[in-house]
């Protein structure tokens, strides 16, 4: 089975989206990360994080890898599951 997040992160300027992309698509399973800033602030980025992995990745190992990178996951806007 396969899940797709829709996220929204807020995050420090560093590291960048593109590190940021990189580093969850090192996670095995994770298949496609895309990131569109909404914000950014003096200190901090905004983002909408949509990403796509098999189930057994589960949001607890995303949101591991992004607090590593100091970013907070603000909500789960969507989940989708298919087989």
């Amino acid at each position: 089975m396969r899940v797709e997040f829709d996220l929204d992160i807020l995050k420090p300027h560093n590291p960048s989206n593109w590190d940021v992309a990189l580093a969850l698509k090192e996670i095995p399973g994770v298949s496609y990360v895309q990131i569109k800033t909404d914000e950014i602030d003096q200190k901090t980025t905004s983002i909408f994080l949509n990403i796509k992995c098999s189930v057994e990745v589960g949001l607890e190992t995303i949101r591991d890898k992004l607090e590593d990178m100091n970013c907070a996951l603000h909500s789960v806007d969507r989940v989708q599951i298919e087989d």
